[in-house]
């Protein structure tokens, strides 16, 4: 586990939120010093605290452990999940419609093709 990697990560998701580390250790209730120690790979944390910070950053812990998972990760989901968080239920099940015909079109345009 390179925690170096995983502090630079948040680091990196916290300035992308434009927080500041005080912000952050407000959300996840711990202190500032602590959250500072964490992006410096100099502290280790609980899977709690993990979990805190992952909401807090509005990510997920695959997404700040990706650089510790050998995983086919795809920032285009990221993305995504990104844009359809302020939608309400129903919006989200109109975009899904909308993926599902072009799967389908896609689909049978390949075939098609083929």
């Amino acid at each position: 586990m390179d925690f170096l990697l995983l502090g630079k990560r948040i680091r990196d998701e916290r300035l992308l939120l434009r927080l500041t580390i005080e912000q952050l250790a407000e959300r996840i209730d711990k202190s500032g010093n602590f959250v500072g120690q964490i992006e410096r790979g100099e502290s280790k944390c609980s899977i709690e605290t993990l979990v805190a910070i992952a909401n807090a950053l509005e990510t997920t812990i695959d997404f700040l452990l990706k650089d510790n998972i050998k995983t086919n990760d795809d920032n285009v989901l990221r993305e995504i999940n990104i844009m359809l968080s302020p939608f309400d239920e129903k919006g989200k099940r109109f975009i899904l419609g909308v993926i599902k015909q072009y799967a389908n079109h896609h689909q049978y345009t390949q075939k098609e093709g083929e």
